[in-house]
């Protein structure tokens, strides 16, 4: 995976606020972070590790401005990857879960305000063959402190 961080250093000005990953859980605040914790490890104890296969880069918008994404999504896992996402936002954080915005498992490999350049990059990325294998095991989580994310606790997938 190294091509994704020299990719990323090169299109994507936040690429070091944190390494190449799924969001599986979008920034709250206004929960207590024990119960914040708790809850991910009673999710993560129920779940299995999950496979995946990214084959296809995928323009992709914000919900908050006009930033252009490439994202990377996968063919295979996508559906374990979602369903992880919607137990995950099951009973502590069910008011948190952006309804109106639908999720779409994915690596951020570029940011930039230019939509047209954003789609040439995942026509390029496509032409070449895209393929990020992997296994998400744990999850971790993190808090956004001076502009990076720090991890804060990891919880192995058990099920």
């Amino acid at each position: 995976m190294n091509w994704i961080q020299e990719f990323r250093r090169e299109h994507d000005p936040h690429y070091t606020v944190v390494d190449p990953h799924f969001t599986l859980v979008f920034g709250v605040r206004d929960v207590e972070q024990a119960a914040y914790l708790d809850h991910i490890a009673t999710v993560a104890r129920d779940t299995k590790p999950i496979s995946f296969h990214c084959k296809y880069a995928m323009l992709g918008a914000d919900d908050s401005d006009d930033t252009a994404y490439v994202f990377l999504v996968p063919d295979d896992g996508s559906a374990d990857i979602s369903m992880l996402h919607d137990k995950l936002y099951r009973g502590l954080l069910e008011p948190f879960h952006r309804l109106e915005f639908p999720y779409i498992p994915h690596i951020t490999v570029a940011s930039m305000k230019d939509f047209k350049r954003a789609k040439r990059l995942c026509d390029d990325l496509n032409s070449r063959g895209v393929h990020v294998q992997g296994r998400i095991v744990s999850i971790a989580t993190g808090a956004l402190r001076d502009g990076k994310l720090s991890h804060v606790q990891a919880f192995e997938l058990a099920a």
